[in-house]
């Protein structure tokens, strides 16, 4: 059967589950589907980073007062320095949307900010297009899609290709185990042995596609 091309159209991440709007298109038979798909599996170590490279986005596009600390040289760093670290560590992004098409595409980032009181602060960010030729324009645009694009890309892995992250379960053994004998001759209570449910990790795929 013909597989489905997916484009995540948008993503949520919350208590390490990932929710997420897509559309499948059908090329040959010429259809597609709007799918929401909630997911219980905890999501992988890249994904959360993909997330948190959007961290830089979010508060220069809310113009928060870290936003002095970017420039188009460290907004889209693999790593940033530790003071700068520190002092975005409060702000969390926890999903994107996307929007327009061609030159107008773009995206809105969803977070929240904990303030000192312990409060949490919900930012949504103005609709911020990728490519925009205006003066006033967000000039970290380009940036940006490269950072949503890597959201993709880790989304579609997660959804599609089982990309976990790793969640432990601990099993008893079957059969009985041989009391300890402990100090002055009181006995031990046996001690219980598990062991680690790992996942699987799947290599990246080309496309995002899914068997229909």
């Amino acid at each position: 059967m013909e597989k489905s091309q997916n484009t995540i159209e948008k993503a949520t991440v919350k208590n390490e589950r990932c929710e997420a709007y897509y559309k499948e298109r059908f090329i040959d038979a010429n259809y597609s589907n709007d799918v929401t798909k909630k997911c219980d599996n905890i999501v992988h170590a890249d994904l959360k980073a993909a997330f948190q490279d959007l961290i830089p986005f979010l508060v220069t596009i809310t113009e928060q007062p870290e936003a002095k600390l970017f420039n188009a040289g460290n907004i889209n760093a693999e790593s940033l320095p530790e003071d700068i670290q520190k002092e975005i560590a409060k702000y969390t992004v926890t999903g994107y949307t996307h929007g327009g098409s061609d030159e107008s595409a773009g995206v809105t980032l969803i977070g929240i900010k904990c303030l000192k009181s312990g409060q949490v602060l919900n930012l949504i960010a103005p609709f911020t297009k990728f490519q925009d030729d205006n003066t006033d324009g967000y000039p970290f645009g380009c940036e940006l899609g490269m950072a949503i694009q890597g959201c993709d890309w880790e989304v579609s892995e997660y959804l599609f290709n089982e990309k976990y992250g790793i969640k432990q379960e601990t099993l008893d053994f079957d059969g009985d185990v041989p009391d300890e004998a402990g100090v002055d001759g009181v006995e031990k209570k046996p001690k219980k042995k598990g062991k680690s449910k790992k996942s699987m990790t799947i290599e990246p795929a080309a496309v995002f596609d899914e068997t229909a």
